[in-house]
């Protein structure tokens, strides 16, 4: 059984509470005005909900037939000025009341249909060619829209606005409206039996002017047996009603894409909004950033300047004689292998040469001093290899230029005094001494205080050379 309630509209506007009857759970909601003076449950009586069943249970469409004023207006025998304002009344109570509380009951926004027959088809007919913006169309059946039927030649500005014979015949070609109804359902159907005469002239004439201005309507128009009644007009909406439906649904259809980019440009102007907030927010995201990494930065320069200025220090500081010994030391303590030939010497004869123990002295003084890089004066390790006292010296040779004079008398008298056997085997045992000497020299090569790394090589490869050649 198709869903029926009841809804009361208090309407300021009219001054009363009007009844409206709801009939189907969903679907495109269609305003149905009764016929001339008639309740809104005189459609049901007449089996239009019944005719109409299988659209309202399958929520294909939702009717809505409102009470009317009639006998107030077009019915009424009173000042015709009167009936006229009252006429005018009613059209806005539809406008400014009835079709909010549809919205609100059906739970969407869809331009409803004006349906109507007979006085109902008039009252559709003034609301969508007066306010095509608020309704999708309206199908109207045996309507008469010449207000002569009512009021004869009498005529004034509020009733000229209920004429739609009157208000079209005087509408411009390029007026904005046109437009609109080219994009609405204007159904208007009449037979032409003649109880319909009234009807057939006003249809006619609608024709007419909606052809003058362009606006493709669908007037129909019935055989001569057609007459007005409901048998006739419930034929007449099953056969209209699903081909209107169709046209509706597609152009609505149209209008989708519409509003779809409507709403891309909205989504995307909200987004370009956001972005250029989180934008503006990057610089003092940045900022903050910066700062906080500032502090570490500082501190992290002031270690490394600490330590560039440490290094420098060591380097700028000479190297005394005493610093170099007891530098020279460290390896020994690590190394007992490389302390053992300090003991050696110690442990040879007293009548060893004064040669070889100027010799000793000079190597011995060789290690700590050398102010050039480990690396460099372990050099001459590869003459350390040969049994000759004198190339054994060559590989001992002072790294410092003050050293140098020193080395080369010492060389040249242990070339001209005569060995004797005690120190001959002292200084056959020298060689590994001094071998030793430069394995430990070479295991630490963090000791080097040098100050003139460039200075010193050159010095210590040049003057050997003189006591070699003197030899």
């Amino acid at each position: 059984m198709t869903i029926k309630k009841n809804v009361v509209c208090s309407s300021s506007i009219l001054g009363t509470e009007m009844h409206v009857n709801v009939y189907g759970k969903k679907g495109l909601p269609i305003v149905v005005f009764p016929t001339l003076g008639q309740a809104p449950e005189s459609i049901e009586e007449a089996g239009v909900i019944d005719e109409l069943a299988d659209y309202l249970d399958s929520g294909t469409v939702q009717l809505f037939c409102t009470e009317t004023i009639d006998s107030e207006s077009w019915g009424s025998a009173a000042d015709p000025e009167q009936r006229a304002q009252r006429q005018e009344t009613y059209y806005h109570y539809v406008v400014d009341e009835l079709v909010p509380l549809v919205h609100k009951v059906s739970g969407g926004d869809a331009r409803p249909l004006a349906l109507g027959c007979d006085a109902g088809a008039t009252q559709a007919a003034i609301v969508a060619l007066r306010r095509p913006d608020l309704f999708q169309g309206c199908v109207c059946l045996s309507g008469c829209y010449d207000s002569r039927r009512y009021f004869g030649d009498w005529m004034d500005a509020t009733l000229y606005d209920n004429t739609p014979c009157a208000f079209l015949a005087q509408m411009p070609a390029d007026h904005p409206y046109v437009a609109v109804y080219n994009q609405r359902q204007l159904l208007f159907c009449t037979g032409q039996e003649a109880s319909e005469a009234d009807s057939l002239r006003a249809t006619r004439a609608m024709d007419t002017q909606l052809a003058r201005l362009g606006v493709e309507a669908w007037c129909d128009y019935w055989g001569g047996d057609v007459t007005h009644t409901w048998f006739w007009w419930k034929k007449q909406l099953r056969y209209f009603l699903p081909i209107v439906l169709a046209d509706v649904e597609k152009t609505t259809a149209a209008e989708k894409p519409a509003k779809k980019r409507a709403t891309t440009r909205k989504k995307a102007a909200t987004t370009k909004a956001a972005s250029a907030k989180a934008a503006a927010a990057k610089p003092a995201a940045a900022a903050t950033k910066a700062a906080a990494a500032k502090p570490a930065a500082k501190r992290a320069a002031t270690t490394k300047a600490a330590a560039e200025k440490t290094a420098a220090k060591a380097e700028e500081k000479p190297a005394t004689k005493a610093a170099a010994t007891k530098t020279a030391a460290k390896p020994a303590a690590k190394k007992p292998a490389a302390a053992k030939p300090a003991a050696k010497p110690a442990a040879a004869k007293a009548t060893a040469d004064k040669a070889a123990t100027k010799t000793t002295a000079v190597a011995k003084a060789e290690k700590p001093a050398a102010p050039a890089k480990a690396e460099k004066a372990a050099v001459p390790a590869k003459a350390v290899k040969a049994a000759a006292p004198a190339k054994a010296t060559k590989a001992a040779a002072p790294a410092k230029a003050e050293d140098a004079p020193k080395a080369a008398p010492a060389a040249k008298k242990a070339a001209a005094k005569p060995a004797t056997k005690a120190a001959t085997a002292k200084t056959a045992a020298k060689p590994a001494t001094a071998k030793a000497e430069t394995k430990a020299t070479t295991a630490k090569p963090a000791a080097k205080p040098a100050a003139k790394p460039a200075v010193a090589p050159k010095a210590s490869a040049k003057k050997p050379a003189k006591g070699t050649a003197t030899k």
